[in-house]
């Protein structure tokens, strides 16, 4: 079984606890293990890649939150 990580800013694969290939990118090293992205089955029954939900969740970010309260300052 393949094993992909990322050690000093290279994608390291490893088969069988061995290491079998560096590469610059994720990408480029999930091609060397040749995986295919999951396929999500929706409710209608129809099938959507996993990456395309990845895209619409990522759209969805939280406003900055400030406190109107500023910080006390004591004279002396």
């Amino acid at each position: 079984m393949y094993y992909i990580f990322e050690k000093r800013s290279l994608w390291n694969v490893h088969y069988e606890g061995r290491l079998v290939a560096k590469f610059a990118t994720e990408k480029e090293a999930k091609e060397y293990t040749g995986w295919v992205p999951p396929v999500e089955e929706t409710l209608d029954g129809s099938t959507e890649e996993e990456e395309s939900s990845k895209e619409e969740a990522g759209t969805d970010e939280q406003a900055s939150v400030f406190s109107s309260k500023k910080p006390s300052k004591k004279k002396i």
